[in-house]
């Protein structure tokens, strides 16, 4: 191989396989950060063209856009690789450390513009209060209720914009972090000794920050609101704690136990189909055929259990809001107050608030199946 042939290859292994030289786009091989400017990526603008188009026309492969150069994997791993140098230097390195150096920024901006998001829902439930005695009062100044309805407006195209530019920034960082391991996974596999492998694996549980704040504001304002009362509710959200954990140590038991009896299974009607001739030929269809049968049964059988397990954590993610509310107004009814209307729709609002799973059940109910 000349050193012409070999150059050629190497600029080939190193394109893009979105690239314009190799195939012709409907967008002219433009990213989306070379559609527009700061308006454009903040409003989601520079997707109008390609909604304009499959509207005119089915899309083609060829329509879509090209990726940002900063979201190549080229590009991913080199910054990730030259972060994960410096770790590697140090006596212990950290993987997300170097993550953090590569990609940790615009992390960061998602989380300011979820912290927005949280504290933009919580507007709705105290204008409500105000909404609500401002129409009582017959000679309340009308400019006071617009103010209201503005403030709950703003409130609502705040938490929106701050939601979707957190939700795009999550996943473009998610796609960075998959794409720089997935690159250092194979580069690692290409040099790592056979007995070196699978040695170890790293894990970590991140704490819910999100819903440890969405739980301290709406409590604080459910104390203003309900006074010592709350603290009924709080009572029993921490009592049903343990049968939250209970139930999600039962469904994690069961998980895995149906996942080995699967793979079983599984294994077993590969075997049929692999010898399918044979077994023709011995006449041990029968034998086999059972076998299958027990399998699957045994399997059908931890999968009923799962399911009823399932139930079980459904019933407590729907069932815990309610009994929260119910001890919420029996305690503050209990001590002499006045549940009014006002007090009543703002009460219940905040604690809508709290019904999002990731605080009912965060990090307690596994998914539905495990790879």
């Amino acid at each position: 191989m000349t050193l012409h042939d070999k150059a050629m290859e190497d600029t080939a292994a190193s394109r893009p396989l979105l690239d314009k030289a190799s195939a012709s786009h409907g967008m002219e091989g433009k990213s989306p950060s070379q559609i527009g400017g700061f308006l454009s990526s903040a409003m989601f603008s520079w997707l109008t063209p390609l909604m304009d188009l499959g509207y005119s026309r089915p899309l083609e492969f060829d329509d879509l856009y090209q990726l940002n150069p900063n979201n190549r994997a080229q590009y991913i791993s080199a910054a990730f690789q030259k972060n994960w140098a410096i770790e590697v230097a140090k006596p212990k390195p950290r993987l997300w450390l170097a993550l953090a150096r590569s990609f940790g920024g615009p992390f960061i901006v998602a989380g300011f513009l979820r912290l927005i998001t949280d504290s933009s829902q919580f507007v709705g439930p105290l204008m409500i209060k105000l909404m609500i005695a401002f129409l009582s009062d017959r000679l309340a100044d009308v400019t006071i209720g617009l103010y209201y309805v503005l403030a709950i407006l703003l409130a609502g195209v705040i938490q929106s914009f701050s939601l979707r530019q957190y939700s795009f920034l999550c996943s473009e960082t998610g796609l960075r972090v998959r794409s720089a391991i997935v690159t250092a996974v194979y580069d690692k596999s290409l040099v790592l000794a056979a007995s070196s492998r699978a040695k170890k694996a790293y894990g970590f549980s991140p704490c819910n920050l999100v819903a440890l704040y969405q739980m301290l504001v709406t409590s604080y304002l459910l104390y203003l609101q309900l006074g010592v009362a709350y603290f009924a509710a709080f009572a029993i959200m921490l009592l049903l704690v343990p049968a939250t954990t209970t139930v999600s140590t039962a469904m994690q038991r069961l998980q895995r136990a149906l996942m080995t009896v699967k793979d079983g299974r599984v294994k077993a009607v590969y075997e049929v189909l692999s010898g399918i001739k044979v077994l023709k030929l011995q006449a041990w269809e029968t034998s086999f055929a059972t076998r299958v049968m027990q399998l699957r049964s045994n399997e059908l059988n931890k999968l009923r259990a799962y399911v009823f397990a399932r139930g079980a954590a459904t019933m407590v993610f729907n069932g815990v809001p309610t009994l929260v509310t119910i001890a919420s107004f029996f305690g503050y009814i209990y001590m002499g107050h006045k549940l009014d209307v006002g007090t009543a729709l703002t009460s219940l609002a905040l604690l809508n608030i709290l019904r999002p799973s990731e605080f009912w059940t965060a990090g307690r109910i596994p998914p539905h199946g495990r790879a």
